[in-house]
């Protein structure tokens, strides 16, 4: 199966740039557009004027934001098989504790919520 490239011309600071890609144009279009502003940025930040400097800082700063990017996704994603092993100790624990704790003396969910309804 083959996937049909798209030709499309991009501006980025000031130069054409002819792009090939399976990707959408529009998604093209919004990446060079982003690519651009944060040149842009770059070169109000520190007044730069040569192109191939505040392309390298924009590299840089949008390194930085995939890393960053990265670094908050792995932080936040459990593997399946830890967080199968975190659920079955939580239910041993919990199991202990039904065990432990005579009957009656934790109210259940229900009646909790149905005491506070009155």
């Amino acid at each position: 199966m083959t996937m049909d490239k798209s030709v499309i011309t991009v501006n980025i600071f000031g130069n054409e740039y002819t792009i090939k890609g399976v990707a959408e144009p529009e998604y093209i279009t919004s990446l060079a557009s982003y690519i651009n502003t944060k040149m842009s940025e770059v070169q109000d930040a520190t007044g730069l004027k040569d192109t191939k400097k505040i392309a390298i800082l924009a590299a840089i700063n949008l390194a930085d934001e995939l890393f960053d990017a990265k670094k908050n996704l792995k932080e936040k994603y459990v593997p399946k098989e830890q967080f199968n092993l975190i659920r079955g100790r939580v239910e041993n624990l919990i199991s202990l504790i039904d065990k432990e704790i005579p009957s009656g003396l934790i109210p259940d969910k229900t009646e909790t919520e149905n005491s506070e309804d009155k």
